[in-house]
């Protein structure tokens, strides 16, 4: 009995393996707007073919050629076997969680084109309309599914809350954080403005074959154009959470998500701004986040009496005013910088779906307490 048990969590780590190995075709190959039949697999530099015996998922990086091409020696991402071991685990602790059964084949579908939506989403800072529907579809699927056909209203209240929700952050994060140069010197006007006759007059052969190909978008660009701090993925992405979730766990998921992306990018924010000698922005939003955290613990411990509570309300408020007016002025000199939001936000999307009760009831004792 134990040796078929075995036996079959093998299986599903190998189908999960080789699940993980399309996966990246999947995703890369949108980036690069190819098939994901033809061509077959190649190295990304040479477009050596990969023989049969190099492309066995996680083995043949690790034992085979090594994490380089057998033909240019050029090295091979790690994401390679990283999505394919994932995969394969994710695989596993399904299928251990709900047996062979239609809520597994579900959620599988769900995490797997969640783990193409966060490659892309890290490699390019996009997400692509195909994949968030399709997200968004199975999405209310799997809802009705588990909820039953009756409570139709759940993905639907969901999805439209998400939207909205998600919107409102778009919209009000770039008037928070962004204020829009409405002066250019004429100097500056007329520099472009000579800059683009010059290359419209003389174009190189560089710049011709560039304008052939399909160009990153530029986040500023984009930011300005349509008044918003991150793309319209986000907020398909959680319209499918929504959809998922229901409405209330969806607003947990979007400040969990929050929380996971803050804890990621401030350790590296933070360097950052000491490389740029931004010290006041620094000394700003270090102090906000002690003084947060000791609250935090000494709430957590005794009871804080109304006035020391008033005091850190007051001390908290100072500093996250002038953090947001310095980093205002940050981002005005030099420009967005493109962080994905889709990884954090699906993340949250599962612990919830998985975890929910456990994650509400510790933000619930621990954190939101402390507003009240």
């Amino acid at each position: 009995m134990i040796d078929e048990i075995l036996l079959i969590c093998f299986f599903v780590l190998v189908i999960g393996a080789c699940i993980g190995s399309f996966l990246n075709v999947v995703a890369l190959r949108a980036i690069s707007k190819e098939s994901i039949v033809l061509p077959p697999s190649k190295c990304p530099e040479c477009g050596e073919p990969i023989k049969w015996y190099d492309n066995i998922p996680v083995l043949s990086y690790l034992f085979t050629f090594k994490g380089k091409c057998r033909n240019c020696g050029c090295k091979v991402s790690k994401q390679y076997p990283i999505v394919e071991a994932l995969t394969a685990v994710i695989f596993l602790a399904v299928f251990l969680a709900f047996g062979a059964s239609i809520k597994t084949i579900l959620l599988l579908i769900l995490l797997c084109i969640s783990i193409v939506i966060c490659i892309t989403d890290f490699k390019k800072e996009y997400v692509f309309d195909s994949h968030s529907w399709a997200l968004i579809i199975f999405s209310i699927i799997a809802s009705l599914y588990f909820n039953g056909l009756e409570n139709y209203s759940k993905p639907a209240i969901g999805l439209i809350v998400g939207v909205v929700a998600m919107e409102a952050v778009a919209r009000l994060a770039y008037y928070l954080i962004r204020k829009k140069s409405q002066e250019k010197t004429a100097d500056t006007e007329n520099n472009e403005e000579v800059k683009e006759e010059v290359q419209t007059e003389t174009p190189s052969e560089e710049s011709t074959e560039v304008a052939n190909q399909d160009e990153d978008i530029n986040i500023n660009e984009y930011v300005e154009k349509n008044k918003r701090a991150f793309g319209e993925g986000d907020t398909y992405l959680a319209a499918a959470a929504g959809a998922l979730l229901g409405w209330k766990y969806l607003l947990a998921a979007i400040g969990l998500a929050i929380i996971l992306q803050a804890v990621c990018i401030l350790p590296q924010f933070l360097m950052n701004l000491y490389k740029q000698k931004q010290f006041r922005l620094l000394f700003s939003l270090t102090a906000f986040i002690v003084l947060a955290c000791i609250y935090w613990i000494i709430s957590n411990i005794v009871s804080v009496n109304i006035f020391v509570a008033f005091g850190f309300v007051i001390a908290l408020i100072f500093f996250a005013i002038d953090s947001i007016t310095r980093l205002k002025q940050t981002v005005n000199d030099q420009g967005f910088a493109a962080i994905p939001f889709g990884p954090a936000l699906l993340c949250a999307t599962f612990l919830l779906f998985f975890y929910g009760p456990y994650i509400i009831g510790f933000l619930k004792k621990h954190i939101f307490m402390i507003l009240g």
